[in-house]
């Protein structure tokens, strides 16, 4: 297992004592899923903490037959429990694996000890939760604030890798515009 990039992204949020860092060692597994692989939120959530080793990831809601796509998460990157979400938004919720992936996770048993002996462990999640919301927050207001060409500008920025991973349709349905609209947008931009 890749014990590096997991252990570099928890040093991004705070200093892990000794201990933290081997217990989590200890427990941590490695689940792999397959490119186009679905599955239910509830199923992935199966520990309050996952990474992403490897891979890129879709979070989207389905209603009435009616999907939304909400999130895009991609490697190197932490994940808290989600499960709740279908609670409050009266929706079904679903991550797709928009390429081979592997996500690093531990059984909900170890839960409360990490809790219990591990004081920064907290204060952790708390800080994962900050930043979970936080992006939800600002695709929230970029869909309600700014026009579909800076939408279109700001995703080309920070995940271009998105247009070879899934359908311009899905992309379209993130960024809240038109399919047509998003194939003009793009081939704007490939002529510049």
């Amino acid at each position: 297992m890749e014990n590096e990039n997991y252990f570099k992204r928890i040093e991004f949020y705070l200093r892990p004592s000794h201990a933290l860092k081997c217990y989590l060692n200890y427990i941590k597994r490695e689940d792999k899923f397959e490119k186009k692989q679905t599955i239910k939120i509830d199923e992935l959530f199966c520990s309050s903490l996952l990474f992403i080793d490897k891979g890129t990831l879709r979070l989207y809601a389905v209603k009435e037959e009616e999907e939304t796509t909400i999130l895009f998460w991609q490697k190197n990157r932490f994940l808290t429990s989600l499960l709740m979400l279908e609670e409050y938004a009266e929706k079904e919720f679903y991550v797709e694996f928009l390429e081979d992936s592997t996500i690093i996770r531990y059984k909900e048993i170890h839960t409360s000890n990490l809790y219990k002996l591990f004081d920064e462990f907290g204060g952790f999640v708390n800080k994962l939760y900050q930043h979970q919301i936080a992006e939800l927050i600002l695709h929230a207001t970029s869909l309600a604030h700014l026009s579909s060409t800076a939408r279109f500008n700001n995703l080309m920025k920070s995940k271009p890798e998105l247009f070879n991973l899934c359908e311009l349709k899905i992309i379209a349905n993130y960024l809240g515009i038109h399919p047509k609209v998003l194939s003009r947008l793009r081939a704007k931009a490939v002529k510049r």
